[in-house]
C-alpha cells in the first residue's frame, strides 16, 4: 500500500517518530497531529528533510472541539486521508492505594487513549467511508487482553479503543476501509522510561514497534499482536483472578530487573 496522505497522531512519540521516519522515506504525504507544537514542527522537518512531505497541526486528544476543529481542518487542507495512524497515547501506572481520591487520571487517559482518537476517527472515517477507500491503524497494547494491577485506567482506556474499532471493523470494511489493530508490548520510549527506566530488559526499540505499525497499514491484517498476549487472553477468561495476579507479579519482577539496570526508579507520567 502506498498511501498518498496519512494522518499520524501521536507523531511526536519515540514509535511515532520511527513510523514518521520510515514513511518519510517512502516520500509519502504526512498530516502530523500531537500536542507539542515545537516538537511537532521538528517531527515535520526532519520528514521533509527525508524526501517525504508533511505539515504539523498541533492538537490535544482530550479537547474534543480542538478535535473536531482539526479534522475540520485536515479534511479542508490536506484532503480525505488514505490512512489514519492512530498512535498517541498517555501512560500512568499506579497501584490502587494510589488511585483513591484520583478519578482525574481516569478521565485524562480515557481522553488521550479512547475518546479524543474515536473523535478524530469518525470525524475522518466518514468521508474515507463515501470515498471507499482507506485504513485505519491504531495502536493499543497487550494490557487490553490481561489486566493487571497498577495498569487499571490506562487498560480500561485502551481496551475502550480496542473494542469500539473491532465493532465498527465490519461495517468500515463493507464501504472500503480497513481497520487494523496493533497491540504493542513494552517499548523503550519515554512513555515507558518512569516505571521501567530508560533501557527496560525486553523491551522493543522503536523502530521495531514502527515496523509492527507498517506491516498493518501495508497488509490486510486485522490484528497484529505477541503470540503470548493471545494466549494471555485466553488464560484470563478462564481465569480471571489468577491471570491478574500473575500478571501484577510479573510487571513487579520486570520493574525490579529494569531498575537493577539502570538505575532509573518508578514512577507516572504526569
Amino acid at each position: 500500500m502506498d498511501p498518498t496522505m496519512i494522518v499520524l497522531t501521536g507523531a511526536t512519540g519515540g514509535v511515532g517518530r520511527a513510523v514518521a521516519t520510515a514513511l518519510a522515506e517512502r516520500g509519502a504525504h504526512l498530516v502530523l497531529t500531537a500536542r507539542d507544537g515545537e516538537a511537532l514542527e521538528a517531527v515535520a522537518t526532519m520528514v521533509r528533510e527525508r524526501g517525504g512531505r508533511a505539515v504539523a497541526h498541533p492538537c490535544d486528544l482530550r479537547d474534543q472541539q480542538a478535535v473536531a476543529e482539526l479534522a475540520e481542518r485536515i479534511l479542508a487542507e490536506d484532503g480525505v486521508p488514505e490512512a489514519v495512524l492512530n498512535l498517541a497515547g498517555h501512560c500512568v501506572h499506579r497501584d490502587l492505594e494510589a488511585t483513591f481520591g484520583r478519578p482525574h487520571d481516569l478521565v485524562r487517559l480515557t481522553g488521550t487513549n479512547l475518546l479524543g482518537p474515536a473523535a478524530l476517527i469518525l470525524a475522518l472515517l466518514a468521508p474515507m467511508c463515501a470515498a471507499g477507500r482507506g485504513r485505519i491503524v491504531a495502536v493499543t497494547s497487550a494490557s487490553t487482553r490481561i489486566p493487571a494491577p497498577g495498569w487499571a485506567a490506562y487498560g480500561a482506556s485502551k481496551a475502550g479503543l480496542d473494542s469500539w474499532l473491532r465493532a465498527i471493523r465490519p461495517q468500515a470494511e463493507a464501504q472500503g476501509v480497513g481497520v487494523a489493530i496493533v497491540e504493542l508490548p513494552l517499548v523503550a520510549t519515554s512513555m515507558a522510561t518512569p516505571t521501567y527506566g530508560s533501557s527496560p530488559r525486553g523491551a522493543l526499540e522503536p523502530s521495531q514497534a514502527a515496523a509492527r505499525v507498517l506491516r498493518a497499514l501495508d497488509s490486510r491484517r486485522t490484528l497484529v499482536s505477541p503470540p503470548w498476549s493471545r494466549l494471555g487472553a485466553v488464560l484470563s477468561q478462564a481465569a480471571p483472578a489468577l491471570t491478574a495476579r500473575a500478571a501484577g507479579a510479573g510487571s513487579r519482577v520486570a520493574q525490579r530487573l529494569s531498575r537493577r539496570e539502570t538505575g532509573s526508579g518508578s514512577g507516572s507520567l504526569r
